[in-house]
């Protein structure tokens, strides 16, 4: 089972091979074609340091985010408008239908828009399409 912070859903929907560092990379090399090979992977949603985490530089030895009330709301938010709940399990193809089939770029802003990543146009609206097409939707 992946244990995944709401959040992360989209960092992992959006990905392109960018990252804090190498390692952070090859971590998320890991768990994006796990969950590609294996699209009915569980996946728990957690609101504290998940799968991803394991590899960031953010992460402090008690596995507390650096960043955790900004991360806190980014979950906080993705569980809202996503209408999802911590600590359910979902398929990790169950949790892409449902939210990239309909994609609505207003719900993604109001998750990220305060992500570094998202205010630097990594992840954006603006390459939805693309991901779509990247994950065969």
């Amino acid at each position: 089972m992946l244990l995944l912070r709401p959040h992360h859903i989209n960092c992992i929907f959006f990905y392109k091979g960018l990252g804090y560092n190498k390692a952070f990379i090859e971590g998320m090399d890991n768990i994006l074609n796990w969950v590609k090979e294996e699209p009915n992977t569980k996946i728990k949603l957690v609101v504290n340091c998940d799968n991803l985490c394991n590899n960031c530089p953010n992460k402090q030895s008690t596995d507390v985010c650096i960043t955790k009330e900004k991360v806190d709301k980014l979950d906080y938010n993705a569980l809202q408008v996503y209408n999802l709940k911590e600590n359910q399990e979902y398929t990790f193809k169950e949790i892409i239908n449902t939210i990239y089939k309909g994609f609505n770029k207003n719900k993604f802003q109001d998750i990220c828009s305060t992500c570094n990543w998202y205010k630097e146009g990594i992840c954006s609206e603006d390459v939805i399409e693309y991901q779509l097409k990247k994950w065969n939707l």
